[in-house]
């Protein structure tokens, strides 16, 4: 981006940067809030970032993760693509080229300290991208603040939603304001980009990364991978989770897994495709290239036809009833195989050029 596009309003205890896009659920044709929020940022820095390589970047794209205790709408957060949370939030920062430079809320943090590396950040021109302020901990970013910071402007993925954005107020510009965002126990972590480094991710380190992510393993309460694929077919196939008259909040629960998994699916395996897909393009003597890309576009067809399965992809009544219907269960649970096997396919053939590269 231009810094003829770029609008940097700086007067007395407070700074705000214009011109960043806004991001949200369904921008840049994505549902992850990370990558969605790393083009954003890049792209406004004059980085080029296609979305499709922030998220084979940051690992989200090859991700599936169920909690084999109990239905956990948090199975999709991208902080399980890794067994070591932050590592998927330091490949985001690091796979630019630059160093990772990040501040994770514990016990003893303290609203200071967040506050001093968001105007150190937001001072020199520089979005920061951050979990909370607005809602779930999902990333968004900040660009600006006021009151010397303890009020802050940006864009969440939350901030249309009434139920999550009550206490905000909007600027004209269509960023957020709020100065409840420490207040916010899901505001739980910050982190923007440092020195340059000058080493952006290689194809070997993303598929080092996807081997890593795809290999099958169970972490705490987490199955993972293929794992993840056996433990998800279980859940809704098991009938004592689907009895008739089931309260319906119970339901809306089990849908909302069901859709958060397909969405992981659809959204991660499509964009996995697209990155290899273009690597086969530019690298015609290597054929291994163009096989794991129709592996990811298996899995990601899969997905997409559990959609057609469930009538749509809203998450309404229609869906519930569907989705209650032992025998619309057992069809998704077919696609839930197929999925499985274009990925154990994926991960051989990864493997297979992790040895030539």
């Amino acid at each position: 981006m231009s810094d003829d596009n770029k609008q940097k309003c700086i007067s007395e205890k407070s700074v705000i940067l214009y011109g960043v896009p806004k991001v949200g659920y369904g921008v840049f044709g994505g549902c992850t809030p990370l990558p969605i929020c790393m083009k954003a940022m890049a792209n406004y820095l004059g980085i080029e970032l296609d979305y499709f390589e922030a998220m084979v970047f940051c690992g989200a794209a090859f991700r599936l993760t169920w909690n084999e205790t109990c239905w956990d709408g948090g199975n999709v957060d991208v902080e399980f693509t890794f067994d070591e949370p932050s590592k998927v939030f330091q490949n985001a920062l690091e796979s630019l080229g630059y160093q990772d430079n990040l501040i994770e809320r514990q016990a003893e943090t303290t609203k200071g300290e967040f506050l001093t590396f968001v105007k150190e950040n937001i001072d020199k021109g520089i979005p920061v991208m951050a979990r909370g302020i607005i809602g779930p901990p999902e990333m968004g970013l900040i660009t600006g603040y006021e009151d010397n910071g303890n009020t802050l402007l940006g864009w969440s993925v939350f901030q249309d939603y009434p139920e999550f954005a009550g206490n905000a107020q909007f600027e004209e510009s269509g960023y957020y304001i709020t100065d409840k965002w420490w207040e916010n126990e899901y505001t739980n972590l910050v982190m923007s980009l440092d020195k340059a480094t000058g080493e952006k991710f290689s194809v070997k380190m993303v598929i080092q990364n996807a081997i890593e992510i795809m290999t099958p393993r169970r972490h705490n309460n987490y199955a993972k991978a293929g794992y993840a694929y056996d433990a998800w077919k279980k859940a809704i196939l098991d009938e004592s989770q689907f009895k008739e008259g089931m309260v319906s909040y119970l339901l809306v629960e089990r849908l909302m897994c069901q859709g958060d998994a397909m969405d992981c699916l659809a959204d991660g395996r499509n964009n996995a495709h697209q990155y290899f897909k273009k690597l086969a393009d530019e690298n015609p003597m290597q054929p291994l290239y163009e096989h794991i890309a129709a592996q990811f576009g298996k899995s990601a067809t899969n997905a997409l036809k559990m959609y057609e399965v469930l009538g749509g992809y809203e998450r309404g009544e229609k869906q519930m009833q569907l989705f209650a219907t032992r025998e619309v269960r057992l069809e998704i649970g077919k696609l839930i195989d197929q999925c499985q096997a274009a990925d154990e396919k994926a991960l051989d053939l990864l493997q297979e050029l992790l040895k030539v590269l």
